[in-house]
């Protein structure tokens, strides 16, 4: 739910709106329940919809809190609710809370809903020993306080309600248990591209955070095999987003001559000079494999001839690691797309695409392919598709000049940083679809036309903190 609420904002849909659908639909099935109304709100969202259902009550309730909201929606239907003058939970005013439990018809529980896990601490505790004691009618908001959304499990007590308002669909929990009493499913107005399509909240809530403890290479290693003759900004653009992305260290194996030029552009990179001069042959593969690294990200600036494209392959055949296929390595990777594993991205745009599979780059061969693979696959477009299995996503971020050279040896670095720090192949490939495209987009704002891929990578810190927050 997190996740779509923020994808809704994303689309158009603000939380708020979210919020005050949700107060509404739970207000009306209370009003159908009993004629006075004790509504006991959490710190988060949950209870930011039961503030809101206040005012749509046909009768003026009585209203427990915890402490204020955190969230800025939830504050603001805090602060709405004054008006009812809304009693602060602690042990003092607990004798309040049990007798405006026992004169009210209808209690409404909006304490935790998908946010709670674990074991149940005070003054939760006491509130909801509270309300079970009541033996009145109970309706809880979006899942019963205490109970796990996804297991319906419970470590400690939980709310036992005789209805469950569920906002937008059911939770896998309460199918599971029985004990959520007569569930209802609340339409709250969720944008229909929260599902469909990548946005804040697929970043937000899945990228995974560092540790305050965390050492150098802790958060992975990158090794982007590229480059020959004069293409040294292909290599260089994929190891660097790859940086990023997050990864702790980015390493280039190129033939000796792009490689001086990448070693004299980046101090940020480790380039190993391979033994060939201009162009990647069979006997750099052994070399390419004995480097230590977590992802292998292949193919940009690589060149076409048949030797490199050979040698290409055998690096791919012989990597059990993560990886992901770009550019010119795609030609290598067409005749092993049977073998390739779940660990891996493919990152074709419409010729590459039908290259590979001798199909027109369309959404229905897309599916059609990767149910047949099982390896990732992102489609470049004006609007990018990313497929695994089942798994089918749409990215909407990026603008016509991002067609520029380089944008998307930024994407393949980025979806191997993510995948460097433990992003599951499918999410890594829309994070990197995403944040691409709205360093694109920020970079159009400022450049315009002369929007250049340098460009597109200068503002990845930018996309990713406007995504985080």
């Amino acid at each position: 739910m997190r996740i779509l609420d923020a994808n809704s904002a994303w689309f158009g849909v603000p939380v708020s709106e979210l919020m005050e659908n949700a107060g509404r639909a739970v207000a009306a099935e209370a009003n159908k329940l009993g004629e006075s109304f004790a509504i006991v709100c959490g710190p988060g969202n949950n209870g930011g919809d039961g503030f809101a259902a206040a005012r749509y009550l046909k009768s003026k309730p009585k209203i427990f809190y915890f402490w204020h909201p955190r969230g800025n929606d939830a504050y603001s239907n805090f602060f709405k609710a004054k008006n009812y003058k809304p009693v602060q939970i602690s042990e003092k005013t607990m004798p309040e809370l049990e007798a405006a439990l026992a004169s009210s018809d209808v209690i409404i529980d909006a304490i935790f809903g998908t946010g709670g896990h674990g074991r149940i601490k005070e003054p939760f505790r006491s509130a909801i020993e509270a309300i079970n004691r009541s033996k009145k009618k109970i309706l809880s908001v979006d899942v019963p306080s205490g109970m796990d959304p996804d297991t319906g499990e419970a470590e400690d007590i939980y709310v036992k309600p005789d209805i469950t308002i569920c906002l937008h669909s059911v939770k896998p929990g309460l199918v599971k248990n029985k004990a959520a009493g007569k569930v209802i499913v609340a339409d709250i107005g969720i944008h229909a591209k929260a599902y469909t399509h990548v946005g804040k909240g697929d970043f937000k809530f899945g990228y995974p955070r560092r540790k305050e403890d965390a050492h150098k290479g802790d958060s992975g290693r990158v090794l982007v095999v590229g480059g020959s003759g004069t293409y040294t900004g292909a290599p260089y653009f994929a190891a660097i987003a790859a940086l990023k992305a997050g990864c702790d260290l980015s390493y280039v194996a190129a033939p000796k001559v792009p490689a001086m030029k990448i070693s004299m552009m980046a101090p940020d990179l480790i380039v190993y000079p391979l033994d060939s001069e201009e162009h990647l042959y069979e006997r750099d593969v052994a070399q390419i494999l004995s480097k230590k690294f977590d992802v292998l990200c292949i193919g940009n600036g690589l060149g076409d001839k048949k030797e490199t494209i050979e040698a290409a392959s055998e690096v791919i055949k012989q990597t059990d690691k993560p990886m992901v296929i770009d550019g010119d390595a795609l030609k290598a990777a067409k005749a092993l797309l049977p073998k390739l594993k779940e660990n891996v991205i493919l990152t074709p745009h419409g010729g590459e695409f039908k290259m590979l599979f001798d199909a027109a780059p369309t959404e229905e061969s897309l599916k059609k392919v990767a149910l047949k693979l099982k390896c990732t696959i992102l489609l470049k477009g004006p609007v990018d598709m990313i497929a695994q299995g089942k798994n089918f996503k749409y990215n909407e971020s990026g603008n016509p000049y991002m067609t520029k050279g380089g944008t998307g040896d930024v994407l393949a670095g980025l979806c191997a940083g993510y995948m460097a720090q433990g992003v599951e192949p499918f999410k890594a490939a829309c994070f990197g679809a995403l944040v691409n495209g709205v360093a694109g987009d920020l970079a159009y704002s400022e450049k315009s036309i002369s929007l250049l891929a340098s460009d597109v990578l200068a503002r990845i810190g930018s996309a990713e903190r406007m995504l985080l927050e």
